[in-house]
C-alpha cells in the first residue's frame, strides 16, 4: 500500500495498564499492555516516541513520577537494545491511565507483516506469558500506534424533564451524549471534522446528529 494513500483508522479507549515498556535503539519504544476494546480485556502491543510516553507518565500521576525515575536510571547507563523493563513485575502494580481520551490508530502494513504465529516455537506469545489461553482460531496481534492523549472531560448531565424519554431512552441517550463530547473534546485538541466524529465512533451522520440532540437534551 502507498503510505500517501493510507489514511489511519482512529481508536479511543479511555483505560490503559502498562505491564512492560521495552526499548530498542529508536527513538520509538513500545509498551505492552491491557486496554478494553469491544468491552474486553485485550493485550495490545502500544508504539509511541519518548516524548509521548512522558505525557503518558506525567497523567499517571505520582506512580508515573515514580517509574519515570526509575527509567531515568536505566537510560542513564549502558543498556542492551533491546531492554524490557518489567513494572508490574519490579513495581508490583500495572501503570495506570484512567480518566484520559486515548487515540490510536493501527499503523500501515501491520497484517501484511504478521504470520500465524507457529506453535512449535520456543517464543510463546505473550499473551501466554501472562497466564492467557493459546487461540488456536486467530493469531491477531493487536498492534496500535498513539496518537494522542488529553484529558477525559467530565460528563455530569442534569436529570431530563421528560419522563417518557427517561423511561425508555435515558441509558441510550446518556451514551449518546457522551459519544458528542468525545467529538467534541477530539475536535478542539486538533483533529479535523471527519476525524473527531472517527474517534467518537459517529461517522454516520444519523448517530452524529442523535448524539448532538442527545448532549442538548441533557445539558
Amino acid at each position: 500500500m502507498d503510505a500517501q494513500e493510507y489514511s489511519p483508522q482512529y481508536v479511543q479507549i479511555n483505560e490503559l495498564y502498562i505491564d512492560t515498556v521495552v526499548i530498542d535503539e529508536t527513538e520509538f519504544i513500545t509498551l505492552w499492555c491491557f486496554t478494553v476494546l469491544d468491552d474486553e480485556y485485550k493485550f495490545v502491543y502500544l508504539g509511541c516516541d519518548f516524548c509521548q510516553f512522558n505525557q503518558i507518565l506525567i497523567a499517571a500521576g505520582e506512580k508515573g513520577k515514580e517509574i519515570a525515575l526509575h527509567m531515568a536510571n536505566v537510560l542513564n547507563q549502558p543498556y542492551d537494545a533491546p531492554t524490557l523493563i518489567p513494572i508490574k513485575e519490579q513495581f508490583d502494580e500495572y501503570l495506570e491511565l484512567t480518566g484520559h481520551d486515548i487515540v490510536v490508530y493501527e499503523p500501515v502494513a501491520v497484517e501484511d507483516d504478521f504470520e500465524d504465529f507457529d506453535e512449535e516455537d520456543e517464543d510463546l506469545p505473550i499473551e501466554q506469558l501472562f497466564g492467557g489461553k493459546p487461540n488456536k482460531t486467530q493469531q491477531k496481534y493487536l498492534i496500535y500506534q498513539l496518537d494522542k492523549l488529553y484529558p477525559s472531560k467530565v460528563f455530569e448531565p442534569e436529570r431530563i424533564v421528560s419522563e417518557e424519554l427517561v423511561d425508555c431512552f435515558e441509558d441510550d441517550s446518556l451514551e449518546l451524549a457522551q459519544l458528542y463530547y468525545d467529538y467534541m473534546n477530539a475536535a478542539e485538541n486538533g483533529y479535523s471534522e471527519s476525524e473527531a466524529r472517527q474517534v467518537a465512533g459517529l461517522d454516520k451522520e444519523l448517530f452524529f446528529r442523535m448524539a448532538r440532540k442527545a448532549a442538548d437534551l441533557w445539558k
